[in-house]
């Protein structure tokens, strides 16, 4: 799967629905809000205010916490602004000052509209800036695809089904989610990679929540199973692909290991034949729990049990 990655202005970012109960209030030069963030790693410009410029990295979102604020107090007000203006001068696509510090907020609005960057306050403390505008920009700048599937958070793994229309995605979702599991998305998935090791499932913004049912029509997982039904991403550690009886070769003992590439990265692959009579949702919640203890280490049955079968062929 080749996958896009989408163009993050700092308009874009300011509005985002993730960061709303940050309440970014933008107090000078929204005239440059169409900005580009290209780095989603957040940065803290000390040096920059003590005049070691070449630290402040293009396409950075700058956060002006306490520690900056307090050493700007420091400085005779004719250094102070002249270091402001240096770190404005050098166009961050955003600035940001924490804990609604008015007066350091002040002291950039100048430079920040003679230079069109984007000054914003808010209340939050800027450990908690800095960690939601990571997580946030991780998401936003991660490469991306959208798959035609399911994503469920099956015993705290992430299962990701797959299959063609009609095979019975949504029946089964909505199975494992009345077994008590969690719906993340259903019919489109918007699948991030991020730092390049993690890849992480959606649903797009506009269908969160929402299912897609044959004969039901469309209705909401959180309105008829509660709020703890549904979450919002969710990391995939699992695939499982349905496929009409007969139309795939499967592996009866399961020792032959199955995979998918997806933006990259492979993830461990169970197909699994769609016939009448079958419960999927059992079968997939097997899948994960056989996943889970995988992943602890526990030896598989099936190479158990071939190791024993050769054993006694040996001793004949």
């Amino acid at each position: 799967m080749t996958g896009r990655q989408d163009v993050v202005t700092a308009d874009h970012l300011l509005h985002e629905g993730r960061l709303a109960s940050l309440d970014l209030r933008v107090v000078a030069g929204a005239s440059g809000v169409s900005k580009t963030i290209t780095n989603p790693r957040v940065q803290k410009p000390g040096l920059a205010l003590a005049g070691f410029l070449e630290y402040v990295k293009p396409g950075r979102v700058q956060v002006i916490g306490s520690s900056e604020a307090q050493f700007l107090a420091t400085l005779p007000p004719a250094t102070a602004a002249d270091r402001v203006e240096g770190l404005a001068g050098l166009e961050p696509p955003l600035i940001v000052v924490s804990k609604a510090m008015e007066q350091t907020g002040a002291l950039f609005a100048g430079p920040c509209n003679r230079h069109g960057v984007p000054l914003a306050l808010t209340a939050a403390t800027t450990s908690v800036l800095i960690e939601r505008l990571g997580a946030t920009l991780e998401l936003l700048l991660a490469v991306r695809e959208m798959v035609h599937g399911d994503l469920l958070d099956i015993f705290a793994i992430g299962v990701l089904i797959l299959g063609d229309s009609g095979s019975g995605k949504s029946e089964c979702a909505l199975e494992l989610v009345h077994r008590g599991h969690r719906l993340v998305a259903d019919d489109v998935v918007e699948i991030y990679k991020v730092r390049n090791e993690d890849l992480v499932g959606q649903a797009p913004e506009e269908v969160r929540g929402l299912m897609e049912v044959r004969g039901l029509g469309l209705i909401s997982i959180e309105q008829l199973f509660g709020v703890v039904a549904v979450r919002d991403t969710k990391p995939i550690d699992l695939v499982v692909n349905l496929v009409a009886e007969g139309a795939w070769p499967v592996e009866r003992l399961g020792l032959a290991d199955s995979s998918i590439e997806i933006l990259g990265l492979r993830r461990p692959r169970l197909t699994v034949p769609v016939a009448p009579g079958r419960s999927l949702a059992l079968l997939i919640e097997a899948a994960a729990r056989k996943y889970l203890l995988s992943q602890r280490g526990v030896p598989d049955a099936a190479a158990e049990f071939l190791a024993r079968h050769d054993e006694k062929l040996q001793g004949r």
